[in-house]
C-alpha cells in the first residue's frame, strides 16, 4: 500500500469512528459539534477517494481493462454520492447546532 492510501484509510476510519462516537456514545454537549467535524472529514476523505478512483477508471480503460474501469467508475461514483451526503448532512446538522 502506498503513504497515500494508508492517510486515506485512517482518515476514513477515523472520521467514521467520530461520527459513530458523536452520534451514538457521546451524552454531552458537543454531540453536534463531534458529529459535524467527523462528517465534514468523512465527506473530504470520500471525496478524495472518489477522485482518485476516477483517476484509476480513466487508466484502467486507456490499458484495455475494461472490467477494472467500470468497476473502479462504479466504485468512485458510490463514493462521490456518499461525500455529497456526508457533506450535506455536516451542514444541516451545524445549522441546527447554531442557527442562522
Amino acid at each position: 500500500m502506498t503513504p497515500a492510501r494508508v492517510v486515506l484509510f485512517l482518515a476514513l476510519v477515523g472520521s467514521a469512528a467520530v461520527v459513530v462516537y458523536g452520534l451514538f456514545l457521546d451524552r454531552t454537549g458537543s454531540t453536534i459539534a463531534f458529529t459535524v467535524a467527523g462528517l465534514a472529514v468523512l465527506g473530504v476523505t470520500l471525496a478524495l477517494i472518489s477522485f482518485r478512483l476516477a483517476v484509476a477508471s480513466v487508466r484502467a480503460g486507456s490499458a484495455g481493462r475494461g472490467a477494472v474501469s467500470v468497476g473502479s467508475a462504479l466504485l468512485g461514483g458510490v463514493c462521490a454520492l456518499l461525500a455529497s451526503g456526508s457533506l450535506s448532512a455536516a451542514v444541516i446538522f451545524g445549522l441546527l447546532a447554531r442557527p442562522l
